[in-house]
Order: C-alpha cells, then sequence, then structure tokens
C-alpha cells in the first residue's frame, strides 16, 4: 500500500512538472467550449454545432481573453425585445407622472395664495355643477310630462278607432331619446362632482406640503 501511494504522488508530482515545461505559447490561439453534457474542450477551432453555444479564446498563459455568448434563439430575442418596450412603457409613465405633478404644483403654488382660496374654486366650481344638475333635471321633468301628453293623444285616437299619425310616434321616440340622454348627462355631472371634490381635497394637502417646502427653504438661507 505504501509502494502504491509513492508511486501515485511521484506520478503526479511528475505530471506537475511536465506542465511546468510545456511552452506558454502551446496555449495560444486555443478555444474552450462545452458539450451538451456539460464537458469541457480544446481545440484549435470550435466545432460548428457549438458556435452558437458559449465559447472562449485563450491566451498564451491559458487565460481567457475573449468569450463569446451563447447566440439567442428568435423566441428569446423576441421575448427580450417585448421586456424592452415594457421597461420603455413604464419608465414613460413614470415621467409623465412626475411631469404632471411637477406641473401641478407650480399651478397650485402660482394660482393660490392660501387655502381659502382653493375652497373659493373649488365652491365655485361645484356651484356650477349643481346648476347644470338642477337645470338637466327640469329638462327631465318637462319632458316627462310631454311624452305623457302624447301618449296620451296616442291612445285616445287608437281608443276611438282611428290611426295615430306618424308625427306623433317619432315624437315620442325623440322626447324618449332627450330624456335618456339627460339622465345619463346628470350621472356624469354627479360623478364629475365628486370627483371634483376628491382632487381638490388632495390639492389642499399637496397645498400644504408645498408651503411647508417653501418656507423651510426661506428659513434655511436666512439662518
Amino acid at each position: 500500500m505504501r509502494i502504491t501511494k509513492s508511486i501515485q504522488l511521484k506520478r503526479l508530482f511528475n505530471g506537475f512538472i511536465a506542465s511546468l515545461l510545456i511552452p506558454s505559447s502551446a496555449y495560444a490561439g486555443l478555444s474552450k467550449w462545452k458539450d451538451e453534457k456539460g464537458q469541457v474542450h480544446y481545440g484549435d477551432r470550435v466545432p460548428s454545432e457549438y458556435l452558437r453555444k458559449e465559447h472562449s479564446l485563450l491566451n498564451e498563459q491559458g487565460v481567457t481573453v475573449d468569450t463569446s455568448e451563447a447566440m439567442k434563439t428568435e423566441e428569446e430575442l423576441s421575448q427580450e425585445e417585448a421586456r424592452r418596450k415594457i421597461e420603455r412603457a413604464e419608465n414613460l409613465k413614470r415621467i409623465i407622472v412626475v411631469r404632471k405633478q411637477a406641473l401641478r404644483d407650480r399651478v397650485l403654488l402660482d394660482t393660490f395664495t392660501s387655502e381659502s382660496d382653493l375652497t373659493l374654486a373649488r365652491d365655485a366650481r361645484i356651484e356650477a355643477i349643481d346648476s347644470q344638475i338642477s337645470l338637466a333635471k327640469t329638462l327631465i321633468t318637462n319632458d316627462e310630462q310631454k311624452l305623457a301628453d302624447v301618449k296620451g293623444r296616442i291612445a285616445s285616437l287608437i281608443k276611438a278607432g282611428r290611426k295615430a299619425p306618424e308625427n306623433l310616434h317619432k315624437k315620442v321616440e325623440l322626447v324618449g331619446r332627450q330624456i335618456e340622454n339627460n339622465y345619463i348627462y346628470v350621472a356624469d355631472k354627479h360623478k364629475e362632482r365628486k370627483e371634483i371634490l376628491k382632487t381638490f381635497e388632495q390639492d389642499v394637502l399637496r397645498f400644504r406640503e408645498l408651503k411647508a417646502e417653501r418656507l423651510k427653504k426661506k428659513e434655511e438661507m436666512g439662518k
């Protein structure tokens, strides 16, 4: 057993010495690549079936000096391009949000001097919305009465055994559309009113922040 170990050690030592005696130029221009099983190979050139996979070029000292990445398939390239498009779109959205906020901040500071100004502006817009809703409701009431009258005339004619003129039927259709459109208008205005109140609540909070930031800067400059 001792003799075997001694022989093994001697062989390893001789192999190490032999490797040191190999001229460094023997590595120059060698290529390195892996096969399908992950085994490393060296040669003067990379076989054509491995050119699309990752491979390296060694210098005279056997050190990797250049690496060619594995070529991507059309599907991988397509997925990569899709990811880049998504990233660009998300970056653009973030930029737009930042710019809109900056513009909104400037408008708040340039237009209003106090929270009271904001409240007055809000109340004026709400008052205008309420007036529009009130007018639309009045139109709906009038049209519903008009529609009832026309339908009553048609019913009376039919009861009397007479045929109602075509213009009465068209009027029913027309007034019915007007009523429907006004109901939609009122619903939209109520939604707009709600959004205005929400926006102004956010604006008041932001206005306070901006005023506090401006005051802090002035205090820092005065020190």
